[in-house]
């Protein structure tokens, strides 16, 4: 599988709570993050979409963004809305999903996972796992469309508790936390990386 040929997802659909304002737009190294994040898909994904409240609601800074079918369902309205969104338009496959508060992501991760999901048929999902689910970045394959006892679950974790996944090992070079949920997360990630 290549990784040139599937499609990537950046969730930003969430009320940013507890960051205080929309932490897609916030700055990183004078970037916003769903840019540089977006930027860095682009460089070895076929394309990038993102999952928002609103419909265009990032396509001031460029991105392609549709509006979440699930709003106020977290991630898994978010990964819902992706799939359905890569199946009207490519067809049944593979996609990669990412969050808008991932600062750190590697290509060689996205590898890592494309590499482990051609290892078995029928996977849902093909994600990283040490003592909990990583879900972020992780590939997600459409035939999830078709798991009702995926989508009774209230959270990602429990979704993929439910599915039928393929869980790597963490990466070595995997951080303490690669997210920024918050704007003190977000100035200790900013302060500890080089860019």
């Amino acid at each position: 599988m290549n990784l040139r040929q599937i499609p990537a997802y950046i969730l930003a659909g969430g009320r940013s709570s507890r960051f205080g304002s929309d932490k897609a737009r916030a700055l990183f190294h004078g970037q916003p993050l769903i840019v540089r994040q977006a930027t860095q898909l682009e460089a070895i994904v076929e394309r990038v979409v993102v999952v928002a409240r609103n419909t265009g609601q990032y396509e001031d800074l460029g991105l392609l963004t549709i509006g979440d079918l699930q709003p106020d369902q977290g991630p898994v309205g978010g990964l819902w809305t992706a799939l359905r969104h890569r199946s009207q338009e490519r067809g049944e496959g593979w996609m990669v999903l990412t969050c808008c508060d991932l600062v750190i992501l590697r290509p060689a991760w996205l590898t890592i996972l494309c590499n482990a999901a051609q290892d078995g048929p029928g996977w849902d999902a093909v994600v990283f796992r040490d003592q909990r689910w990583q879900p972020f970045p992780g590939l997600y394959h459409t035939r999830l469309l078709e798991r009702a006892d995926v989508w009774r679950c209230s959270s990602l974790h429990r979704a993929l508790g439910a599915a039928h996944v393929h869980p790597l090992a963490i990466p070595s070079d995997w951080p303490a936390s690669p997210q920024a949920n918050t704007r003190e997360a977000l100035r200790r990630l900013e302060s500890g990386i080089v860019h």
